[in-house]
């Protein structure tokens, strides 16, 4: 009897454990749900009244931004992350100079956002300057462009991340969306209209807005 009743105590205490891992489970569940609904609609148009498919290209298999990929601001610090996590981010890949067509295309990004109207409060734009020595220019860029983060990575690392999206040099110059778990999952070529970037943008944030909203993404 005190055997059994022991073994029962022990089965018991186990319990707990067990259950402490559903808060875990149930945490990473809200955080990957909004944007596996976004990829799954997205990428499935039948289920949308539009029945449209994405303007983009997609980029397969996804290119997660590395962690290790050192991105740093005009001013000579690390750029905050943390400020990317959970929104999708407009990204523009540029090298040492930012030539008319670089502005023009920054221009777009800006009134991408804009044009978002609401869900423009979820999104971002970044733009990573793959040589050191576009510093100079970095800071003229982010004074010109207020709210646009700006990133700069040594040479080294800018031709990493070129080779990491299969195109090096004709990496540049192009539009990219970054999800909201740091996946640059669609590319644009330089010559590709902006409205295409808008639609895909607002397709993608319709198809998880509920989610947004339920899992505390939306931002006031």
């Amino acid at each position: 009897m005190t055997t059994g009743s022991g073994s029962q105590v022990r089965a018991g205490e186990g319990s707990p454990a067990k259950r402490s891992l559903v808060p875990l489970v149930v945490m990473v569940g809200i955080f990957a749900a909004p944007v596996l609904a976004a990829w799954f609609l997205y990428f499935n148009p039948q289920f949308l009244p539009s029945g449209r498919s994405n303007l983009g290209e997609l980029v397969t298999p996804v290119v997660p931004l590395p962690a290790d990929l050192a991105l740093t601001t005009p001013e000579g610090r690390a750029l905050d992350r943390d400020a990317l996590a959970g929104r999708w981010t407009l990204v523009y890949l540029a090298g040492a100079d930012c030539d008319d067509a670089c502005r023009a295309r920054l221009r777009d990004l800006r009134q991408i956002r804009l044009a978002l109207g609401e869900a423009s409060l979820s999104v971002e734009r970044l733009l990573i300057i793959t040589d050191v020595q576009g510093q100079a220019s970095g800071a003229d860029l982010a004074r010109e462009f207020e709210g646009m983060r700006v990133g700069i990575t040594d040479t080294a690392d800018g031709h990493r991340l070129l080779d990491l999206l299969g195109q090096g040099e004709a990496a540049l110059g192009r539009v990219y969306i970054l999800d909201p778990m740091g996946n640059i999952m669609m590319r644009y070529a330089a010559e590709a209209p902006a409205k295409h970037t808008l639609q895909d943008m607002g397709r993608l944030i319709k198809a998880s807005k509920n989610w947004i909203k339920g899992a505390g993404y939306g931002h006031k």
